[in-house]
């Protein structure tokens, strides 16, 4: 078994085994992680129309969709709403660098990102 399919069975033997808690907090750290690649990517014209860039921006936005599709409004109205807003305002920010090409919408996505996911840290220590 090569280094790289360790750490992919690791990685989904995670997945499996977590709390629905957990699941949030690798969602976030996922989202983050696509979010900074496909800035980086943006940022340099030799990479700002690669697969790696288009790539990256479609996988934060499947995971910012998923998290805001999990929302439970019946759990607590106004907590659901209000994240659900942030979902919607961070996928906007992707369309647009994705859109224009450029970064700097990505900066806004990955700072309400970081900061839900700094409060997911703060209820849950890893």
């Amino acid at each position: 078994m090569t280094q790289a399919t360790a750490a992919a069975q690791y990685r989904r033997n995670a997945i499996l085994t977590a709390s629905p808690e957990k699941l949030v907090k690798l969602l976030y750290e996922g989202a983050i992680r696509h979010l900074e690649r496909g800035r980086a990517a943006l940022a340099d014209p030799k990479t700002s129309h690669s697969a790696d860039a288009s790539e990256s921006l479609s996988k934060a936005y499947a995971i910012v969709s998923e998290l805001r599709t999990a929302l439970d409004h019946d759990a607590s109205r106004e907590i659901a709403g209000n994240l659900d807003r942030l979902y919607e305002f961070t996928l906007q920010q992707i369309t647009q660098a994705n859109l224009d090409r450029a970064p700097p919408p990505l900066e806004h996505g990955l700072q309400v990102m970081r900061t839900l996911k700094e409060g997911w840290d703060a209820v849950l220590p890893a």
